[in-house]
C-alpha cells in the first residue's frame, strides 16, 4: 500500500507553535520501510546507502546497526522469528546471504555464508514459516536455486531438498510462490518432466513432493503455474491452468484427490482471471482474495463482464456470482484488498473508466450487495475513493480494528470540495451518517491524494499527511469533526511542503513519519510526534465455547469497555446467515476484566455437526462491532485431538480440540518454561479462541492436558 496522504492547516496565526509538536531523530539518512521488532524498537532502512536502523521514537536511540551489512529485497524479504527478524542482505565479503537482528549493533550478522564468496546464496525474497523454522530458497553451484529453511541459526540451516538434481534449479526467483498453511508448505516448482506444478512439503527431504501434476503432459516452462495461495479455513484456494480450462480458481486440502478446479467461471479455454484486450496484452481482472463469514470474496471474468464479485466457500464446485457490479467489458477496478468491515457487511471501493467513483457494500448476498454511495471525482487521479483500513500494532501482530465503534475515514472527491477526507459510520450512504470530515483545501482543489497517501489509527485519532493549498503537504490529524482536524507541524514553511510519509505503526508510544526539512532536496528526515500514543483499543480478549450435557456455553471476556450496552449473542449453521439467539447486559463503562456467559440450550441435539458463533456488542449510543466467529463441532470422535488453525497465531490463537470427553486445561509456555497462560475448560469439542495480545513475538508452547493425555504445539507469535 502506498503510504502518503495530504490534508488540512491551521490558520497562520497559530503556526508558530506548530513545530515544536514533533522532534526530529534522524536527519537526512532516508529513513523508510519500517518493520516493527517490538513494541518499543522498529526496524528502518536507509535509502541513501541500504543500512539497517533500529529506532525506539528517540534522537539517541535511533542506531544504525551495521555500515557494511546492507539491506537487499523489499518488505516482503524480511521475516519475523524468535523476537529476531530475518532479512536478505548484502556485505563485500559474502554478497547476498540470510543475515539476523535482534535490533543491537551485536545482534545484527550473518546466519550462514550458504555459498561463500562474493556471489552469495541471493536468497529470494519469498519466505514461508512453519513449526519454528522459515522457508526459502538459495542457489549454490552444486544444486541451483532450491528450497532451503533456516531457525535463525547456522546449525539449523538445511537445504530442504534438491527438487531438481544437480546444478539446474527448481524454479526462478520470485516464482516459487512459497505459502504456509501453518501444517504443511505449498509451492510452484519445475521439474523437466512436469514443468511448473504444485508441490507440498513438511519441511523434511521425504516430505517435499509433487502434490499433484494439474497440467498433465505438458512440460513446459509454465504448465500449471500455481500462484496466489490464500487459506479458507482448512482450504487453500489458488489460481492455477489446467491447459483445458484457461487459468481458474483451484482448491486444495493438501492431499492429491482434494487437488481439484473450484469452478470454470469463464467457460473453455479461457481464464477467468484476466482477459486479453488486446493481442498479447492480458489485464489482469483477479488481484486477491478476501474473507467475510467463512466465504471467500474474489473478482473473476466469465466471458461476459469484468466487474463481477463471487465467493465460494471452498467446496469445488461451489463458486457463486454475488452481483455484476460494472456490467460488460469496459475496465473496473473492484478493490476487495481496501475493504473495510462494519457490522452486517464490508464496504469496499469502486471505479471504471467512464467516471464512476463509488463505494459498495456486501452482507454477502446479491440483495445485500448495493451502492453504497457515489462520488464525483474532478479528476482522472482522483477516481478511487481509498478507505482507511484501520490497523493497530499491539504485542508483535497487526489486527484490523475499527476506529469509534464502526466509524471509518476514506478520501474521496466531490464536484465543490474536491478530493477530502471522509469519515462514514458505515450505517447508510446518506449524508447524515457519511460526510466531509473538512474542506481542507477549501474548494476545489484536492486536500488530500491517492497517489500519496500515509495514514496511522491512534485512540486520539487520525493522523495523516494533507495539503491545504498554502503550506503544501504537512502533518494533519482529525477526531473525526471539522473542529478536531488541524495541522500537526508545518515543517517547511510554504506551498513545497515537507510531504510526510507516516508510518504504520506506533514505536514505543511515538507516531513517526518521514519527512523533508528542506536542508536537502535528494535525503528525507525522520520525525516523532512528541506525546505517547496507543493504538485504538481492541476490547475483546477471548471468546470461547464448550459443551455441556447438550449444551452449548460461550464465555468471554474483556478488558475494558466504554458505554457498551449489550452483548447480542449470534448462531450460524453455515457460517454465513447469523441469527440472533439472545442478549446479555454489558458492564457500560469500565477498565477492569469483566466475564460474560451465554448458555445455548440443547444445541447437541440439533443434528448440526457444526455450529458458529459471533458477538454483535451495542454501544448505549448505538454504534455496533462484530467479534471474530468461532466454531462448536457437535460430534465426537473416538480420541482426543488439538491442533491450531493458524500458525504462527495472529491476534488471537485459535485451538480447535476434539473428542474431548474430560475437562480441559490449556497453558502457553515460553522457552524458558515459564508459564504465561493458563485456563480449565469444560468438556470441549470445538474451536476455543485465546488471547495472545499480551504475547511477544516469539516462540512459544501450547500444552493441553485432558484425563490421563498431555497434548503439545509449539507455535510462533
Amino acid at each position: 500500500m502506498s503510504r502518503n496522504l495530504l490534508f488540512t492547516l491551521l490558520a497562520a496565526f497559530a503556526l508558530p507553535g506548530l513545530q515544536a509538536q514533533v522532534t526530529q531523530i534522524n536527519s537526512n539518512r532516508s529513513l523508510s520501510f519500517d518493520y516493527p521488532l517490538t513494541n518499543n524498537k522498529s526496524i528502518y532502512v536507509s535509502n541513501t546507502d541500504s543500512t539497517i536502523w533500529a529506532t525506539d521514537g528517540t534522537l539517541a536511540g535511533t542506531i544504525q546497526l551495521s555500515t557494511t551489512i546492507k539491506f537487499v529485497g523489499s518488505l516482503g524479504s524480511i521475516v519475523f522469528l524468535d523476537g529476531k527478524l530475518i532479512f536478505s542482505g548484502n556485505t563485500p565479503a559474502t554478497g547476498p546471504e540470510l543475515f539476523i537482528t535482534d535490533g543491537t549493533p551485536g545482534g545484527t550478522a550473518l546466519i550462514v555464508d550458504i555459498n561463500p564468496g562474493p556471489a552469495g546464496s541471493a536468497p529470494d525474497n519469498d519466505y514461508a514459516l512453519l513449526n519454528g523454522y522459515i522457508y526459502f530458497t538459495a542457489e549454490r553451484a552444486a544444486e541451483g536455486r532450491e528450497l532451503w529453511r533456516t531457525n535463525g541459526t547456522a546449525g539449523g540451516t538445511s537445504l530442504v531438498k534438491d527438487i531438481v538434481p544437480g546444478p539446474v534449479g527448481s524454479n526462478n526467483p520470485g516464482n516459487y510462490e512459497l505459502f504456509s498453511t501453518g501444517t504443511y508448505l505449498l509451492f510452484a516448482a519445475r521439474t523437466a518432466s512436469s514443468g511448473i506444478e504444485l508441490w507440498k512439503s513438511d519441511g523434511t527431504t521425504g516430505g517435499t513432493a509433487l502434490l499433484k501434476d494439474i497440467n498433465t503432459g505438458n512440460a513446459g516452462a509454465d504448465s500449471s503455474n500455481p500462484r496466489m495461495f490464500y487459506l479458507l479455513n482448512s482450504t487453500v484456494l489458488f489460481l492455477a491452468n489446467n491447459g483445458t480450462n484457461g487459468e481458474e480458481f483451484w482448491r486444495t486440502d493438501g492431499t492429491a484427490g482434494g487437488t481439484t478446479i473450484l469452478a470454470d467461471i469463464n467457460p473453455g479455454s479461457a481464464s477467468s482471471t484476466g482477459v486479453e484486450v488486446i493481442p498479447g496484452f492480458t489485464r489482469a481482472i483477479f488481484s486477491m482474495f478476501r474473507t467475510y463469514n467463512n466465504r471467500a470474496f474474489f473478482i473473476a471474468f466469465d466471458g461476459t463482464s469484468t466487474g463481477e464479485l463471487w465467493s465460494t466457500n471452498g467446496v469445488a464446485g461451489n463458486a457463486t456470482l454475488i452481483k455484476d457490479i460494472v456490467p460488460g467489458l469496459s475496465f473496473s477496478f473492484i478493490l476487495l484488498a481496501d475493504a473495510v468491515d462494519v457490522p452486517g457487511k464490508f464496504i469496499f471501493p469502486v471505479a471504471d473508466q467512464a467516471g464512476r467513483s463509488e463505494l459498495w457494500q456486501s452482507d454477502g448476498t446479491a440483495g445485500g450487495t448495493v451502492l453504497f454511495k457515489a462520488f464525483s471525482p474532478t479528476t482522472d487521479e482522483n477516481i478511487f475513493p481509498i478507505v482507511l483500513v484501520p490497523y493497530t500494532f499491539t504485542s508483535g501482530f497487526v489486527a484490523q480494528s475499527l476506529y469509534q465503534g464502526n466509524k471509518f475515514f476514506f478520501m474521496a472527491s466531490s464536484a465543490t470540495e474536491g478530493y477530502e477526507l471522509w469519515i462514514s459510520d458505515g450505517v447508510d450512504g446518506t449524508a447524515a451518517h457519511t460526510s466531509v470530515v473538512k474542506d481542507i483545501n477549501p474548494g476545489v482543489p484536492d486536500g488530500v491524494g491517492v497517489a500519496n497517501a500515509s495514514y496511522i489509527y491512534t485512540s486520539a485519532g487520525l493522523y495523516f499527511a494533507a495539503d491545504n493549498g498554502v503550506n503544501g503537504p504537512e502533518l494533519w490529524k482529525s477526531d473525526g469533526t471539522p473542529g478536531g482536524t488541524s495541522m500537526v507541524a508545518d515543517i517547511i514553511t510554504g506551498l513545497p511542503g515537507s510531504k510526510p510519509s507516516v508510518d504504520f505503526f506506533l514505536v514505543n508510544g511515538k507516531i513517526l513519519f518521514e519527512a523533508d526539512n528542506g536542508d536537502d532536496p535528494n535525503e528525507t528526515d525522520l520525525f516523532a510526534v512528541n506525546g505517547t500514543f496507543t493504538p485504538v483499543p481492541i476490547k475483546l480478549t477471548d471468546f470461547t465455547v464448550i459443551t455441556k450435557s447438550a449444551d452449548g456455553i460461550l464465555n468471554w471476556r474483556t478488558s475494558q469497555e466504554v458505554n457498551s450496552r449489550d452483548f447480542t449473542v449470534q448462531r450460524s449453521f453455515d457460517g454465513a446467515d447469523f441469527q440472533n439467539i439472545g442478549k446479555v447486559a454489558a458492564a457500560g463503562t469500565s477498565a477492569n476484566v469483566h466475564a460474560y456467559t451465554f448458555t445455548d440450550a440443547g444445541i447437541l441435539n440439533s443434528g448440526k455437526s457444526i455450529v458458529y458463533y459471533r458477538l454483535l456488542t451495542t454501544d448505549k449510543d448505538g454504534k455496533i462491532t462484530l467479534s471474530p466467529v468461532i466454531a462448536l463441532k457437535t460430534r465426537n470422535t473416538a480420541k482426543w485431538t488439538v491442533r491450531l488453525l493458524a500458525n504462527p497465531v495472529p491476534e488471537n490463537i485459535q485451538v480447535v480440540l476434539s473428542g474431548v470427553t474430560d475437562n480441559v486445561q490449556l497453558s502457553i509456555i515460553d522457552m524458558t518454561g515459564k508459564k504465561l497462560y493458563t485456563g480449565s475448560l469444560l468438556p470441549v469439542n470445538g474451536q476455543v479462541s485465546l488471547p495472545a495480545g499480551t504475547l511477544a513475538k516469539g516462540t512459544y508452547i501450547l500444552v493441553a492436558e485432558s484425563g490421563n493425555e498431555r497434548k503439545a504445539i509449539q507455535f510462533v507469535k
